[in-house]
């Protein structure tokens, strides 16, 4: 392998002197205006409100009451708060009486104690017994606990002697005290045979070991 003398290293640097260049010079990047070069990448890209159309960076139009976006698909705008897009501009939300614009500030919502049909938002009725409810869906109330809604009331829920009030909002809402079975709309002992006891929920019975049931009565097993 032949060695390379200093003056030869001297007089390869003084060419590129003369030329201008550096060794392993690159070309430099063109940026162009509205643009600004890339922090993660090669090359460049437009800023915020423009876009790319070939080596130039072009002003996207903006309507009233919008704003540029970073994004280099789609609109490249959207509307303010308060303001929905409507084809290429924005217009105002019309919120009604005791109504609220979301979040978002794209749609509006009632108030509470208020219901939408879509355009105005109107009084809830709430009946006798009932209370107003967070929810955007159904009537808007519930019935107080003890009572059960039918149609646009609240009836009073019949509890049986020896029954209580449930937490169930569905069937009867009411169940037996322990010692005691449902039959019908009432609340009957549980009727127990020698040798037996009450089950675990208290509705029913199951004999004492080493007691089998036979039938309505409990027997000791056969041997």
């Amino acid at each position: 392998m032949s060695r390379i003398s200093v003056g030869q290293m001297l007089g390869g640097l003084a060419v590129w002197g003369v030329l201008g260049l550096a060794p392993n010079a690159q070309a430099q990047t063109t940026i162009p205006d509205n643009a600004s070069e890339r922090s993660y990448a090669d090359g460049w890209a437009c800023n915020a409100g423009f876009r790319a159309e070939g080596d130039e960076c072009t002003k996207i139009p903006v309507p009233d009451h919008a704003y540029a976006t970073d994004s280099a698909y789609g609109r490249g705008w959207e509307c303010h708060y308060g303001f929905a897009r409507k084809d290429a501009i924005c217009t105002a939300i019309t919120v009604p009486t005791k109504a609220y614009l979301d979040s978002f500030g794209t749609s509006w919502s009632c108030a509470r104690g208020y219901d939408s049909d879509g355009s105005i938002c109107a009084k809830i009725t709430v009946p006798p017994n009932a209370y107003l409810t967070d929810t955007e869906y159904g009537s808007g109330w519930e019935c107080e606990h003890g009572y059960a809604e039918s149609r646009d009331a609240c009836e009073k829920i019949k509890v049986p002697e020896h029954g209580y009030l449930s937490s169930s909002a569905y069937g009867e809402r009411w169940k037996c005290e322990r010692g005691y079975q449902k039959s019908g709309a009432n609340c009957v002992p549980v009727v127990m045979p020698t040798n037996a006891h009450l089950n675990y929920a208290g509705d029913g019975w199951v004999c004492n070991r080493p007691y089998e049931q036979l039938g309505t009565i409990c027997e000791m097993p056969a041997r």
